[in-house]
């Protein structure tokens, strides 16, 4: 059965408060992270932010000088992200809906790409899709983020159904519908080995970080 990931994600980004989302994005205007860092030593200067959602990170590398491009599959999403952007004077910004299993973006456009904890809310075998799609629109040598959630205890323990690759389809009301793959070590050296890895982090309990280079 193939999943609606638009129609989940756009009643997602319905119910969030728009205002408290933009307070929140204070932090990552100007992120200091040694991922921005990387990016930098590795002549990255323009990023696509992959299912950017209200525009955290989209911030985070504008903000640093990378010109930066965006997309989410849900339109409230990309309103939210854009409002933001413009309240930092980011407005040149270019966001758009677009699913991250096709994208409609030109082969090699852009020097790097990131995908914050997206991959781990889709199926493994959409996931594996988007990894590739990723990769694609990324040109030779450089580079795609991608990140992993660490679950917490409620991730695991609140009601769901578990579907036959083992991702969590949430039947709480609070995350009613949401996927959620939890992927440890094991599992993202599973879904990466394929590519040429060239950055792990941990960072604190809540998240794993990977870079990968396209090589080819």
């Amino acid at each position: 059965m193939k999943y609606e990931y638009r129609q989940y994600w756009d009643k997602c980004w319905k119910e969030e408060n728009a205002a408290e989302l933009h307070r929140y994005l204070e932090g990552y205007y100007k992120l200091n992270s040694p991922e921005i860092d990387f990016f930098k030593q590795n002549s990255i200067t323009n990023v696509c932010d992959a299912a950017c959602g209200f525009g955290a990170y989209s911030l985070a590398f504008a903000s640093n000088g990378f010109k930066v491009s965006a997309f989410d599959i849900s339109e409230t999403a990309v309103e939210i992200a854009t409002n933001a952007l413009e309240k930092y004077g980011l407005s040149h910004t270019e966001i758009k809906i677009a699913s991250i299993l096709e994208t409609g973006y030109d082969d090699s456009s852009f020097d790097g790409v990131i995908a914050h904890a997206v991959l781990d809310h889709l199926t493994v075998k959409d996931a594996k899709k988007a990894l590739t799609e990723l990769l694609r629109i990324t040109r030779k040598d450089g580079l795609v983020m991608v990140s992993f959630d660490i679950p917490e205890e409620d991730d695991l323990t609140e009601a769901h159904i578990l579907l036959e690759d083992g991702t969590l389809q949430y039947t709480c009301q609070s995350r009613s519908g949401m996927l959620f793959h939890p992927y440890d070590r094991e599992a993202i050296e599973e879904l990466t080995k394929d590519y040429n890895v060239v950055y792990k982090a941990d960072k604190g309990k809540r998240e794993r970080i990977v870079i990968i280079k396209r090589v080819e």
